[in-house]
């Protein structure tokens, strides 16, 4: 069927028959005509944000707490850059997020002439932080641009799907195919290689699971759950697969960058099956593995590129993780797991925390745990307490501990979470931030006020960029340029129209307890200094 519209019109219907229910973004000349079609319709609500990152980083908040795309909305050059920050982030942590961007007239694009807002061939800014990123050239064109992305979203890696459109196009009318909307799926495993791979696990002594992100992309918690039951196999998950097992389990062993608890079982293992991960370095690097030519790798991955990238793999398996673990589970059938793992000998690994997690840090992040239900959503930014909750905090629950682990950015937290809280306004949300690292967003908590988001803004302020402080005087035996000068940050919160308190280690739980049952947000600010867990 094909229905005579403008561009702004076919973006907005194309989203809605794509199920987008939430768009996030900032409205400028040229992508007006979107914003008109959007406020002629109710399914698709649109949220304000304050800044273009901000935008894009409640896109990522959202994707990550809901599994579906987040959308991000942006006007044309200094607007569709600013959204550049949260797509490497985005595109290092295989978030799926779609960016449509307006651009100058279609016919002005890469002349260089001087145009409102003219960034030169504009979408080239975009080609290396996303997985796929293209310019509209006619208006028709418009809905199978917007569904191929989609598409690629359901079939492939997820990660950034940006679509560049000249505001003539826009605004211009034209038939149009209408996209039904819905389509793709991630591909099967195949069944020489499952069985290839079910050869090496029925053998194994000590067997042992990496479980990336790509089992909670793919929802499969429960097959990867009763595998390592079934084998009898340690647990250990990189940062994006937190919550894939629950980390009070007996299986679970660890987090891939905490080397105590990791690294000793890695070298151990005998069969290793890596799922739905890069195995990147910034989860090896301080681990100091390599693998033994005697250990197998077996390593399913929806991304046939980064099978073998790190390590040599002995069984190589592409296709969907939910799939390929129930098929590797059927495969094996109902034999006992595996008995060669000294169960003693990895709880020991396991509870292995090294001497500068001292008692105080442990019960502020016990403190923490307690005061928040099951499947509240944490949202970490950069700061000393995250870097230990990154490998300490206990994760009960998928797509409930949000991370910037593939950029490390500053200013993630704040407008992550309430992307968070958007798409699961059923859950608690906390967001988890330095004084520095809070600033950068801070203008952000205009959007949880307006739209009365009862989040949690926990602020751990040392006064200076902490780590970096903390890098200087090990690395160089002195110190500049990381000490701040901050507000008074109850006050600037009450400013914004947010409750505010300042907590104490001792009362924290109840703060927070408090906070979760106001109406709106609140923010904390807890004044502490917490060195990083890094070991030099």
């Amino acid at each position: 069927m094909t229905t005579v519209t403008t561009g702004g019109e076919l973006v907005v219907e194309t989203l809605r028959r794509e199920g987008v229910r939430h768009v996030f973004g900032i409205p400028g000349f040229h992508n007006l005509t979107i914003y008109d079609a959007l406020l002629r319709q109710g399914d698709i609500r649109h949220v304000l944000a304050r800044h273009e990152a901000g935008a894009a980083f409640m896109a990522d908040g959202y994707a990550r707490a809901s599994g579906e795309p987040g959308v991000v909305l942006v006007t044309t050059g200094p607007a569709a850059t600013n959204a550049l920050t949260p797509l490497v982030e985005a595109y290092a942590g295989s978030i799926p997020i779609v960016l449509i961007a307006s651009d100058i007239a279609s016919d002005l694009v890469g002349r260089d002439l001087g145009a409102l807002h003219e960034v030169p061939n504009q979408i080239d800014c975009f080609r290396p932080v996303a997985r796929w990123a293209e310019a509209v050239t006619e208006t028709r064109a418009i809905p199978g641009a917007i569904a191929g992305a989609f598409d690629l979203l359901r079939t492939g890696r997820p990660g950034p799907m940006v679509l560049s459109i000249p505001w003539d196009l826009l605004s211009a009318s034209a038939d149009a195919p209408r996209s039904a909307g819905g389509h793709g799926a991630r591909p099967p495993c195949h069944v020489v290689d499952i069985q290839e791979a079910v050869d090496l696990l029925a053998r194994a002594t000590r067997p042992l699971l990496v479980a990336g992100g790509g089992v909670v992309a793919g929802g499969a918690e429960r097959e990867l759950r009763t595998l390592a039951q079934r084998l009898g196999a340690p647990v250990i998950a990189t940062v994006a697969g937190r919550g894939a097992m629950g980390e009070r389990e007996m299986l679970f062993q660890g987090v891939l960058p905490d080397r105590r608890a990791c690294a000793a079982p890695l070298r151990t293992a005998d069969v290793i099956l890596a799922v739905g991960t890069k195995l990147g370095h910034r989860s090896l690097e301080k681990l100091g593995v390599t693998l033994d030519p005697a250990q197998a790798l077996i390593h399913l991955d929806l991304d046939p590129t980064v099978i073998g990238r790190v390590f040599k793999t002995r069984v190589a398996i592409v296709g969907d993780a939910r799939d390929g673990l129930a098929r590797l589970l059927a495969g094996l059938g109902d034999e006992g797991p595996a008995t060669g793992w000294d169960r003693a000998w990895l709880a020991c690994r396991r509870a292995d925390t090294g001497p500068r997690y001292t008692p105080a840090l442990a019960a502020l992040i016990d403190a923490l745990r307690a005061a928040l239900p099951d499947d509240a959503i944490v949202v970490n930014d950069q700061t000393g307490l995250t870097y230990w909750m990154e490998w300490r905090f206990p994760v009960l629950r998928p797509r409930t501990f949000l991370y910037p682990t593939g950029s490390a950015t500053l200013g993630y937290a704040v407008p992550a979470a309430i992307g968070a809280k958007v798409a699961r306004p059923d859950r608690a949300v906390v967001a988890v931030a330095g004084d520095g690292g809070f600033m950068y967003s801070v203008n952000e908590l205009a959007t949880a006020v307006k739209y009365r988001l009862p989040v949690v803004f926990l602020v751990v302020n040392d006064e200076r960029f902490g780590a970096i402080r903390w890098l200087q005087e090990k690395l160089f035996e002195r110190a500049g340029e990381a000490d701040l000068t901050n507000p008074d940050f109850p006050a600037l919160a009450r400013a914004f129209g947010c409750r505010a308190e300042r907590v104490e280690p001792s009362t924290l739980s109840e703060a927070l307890r408090r906070a979760l049952s106001a109406d709106g947000p609140t923010v904390l600010e807890l004044p502490v200094a917490i060195d990083p867990p890094w070991e030099m």
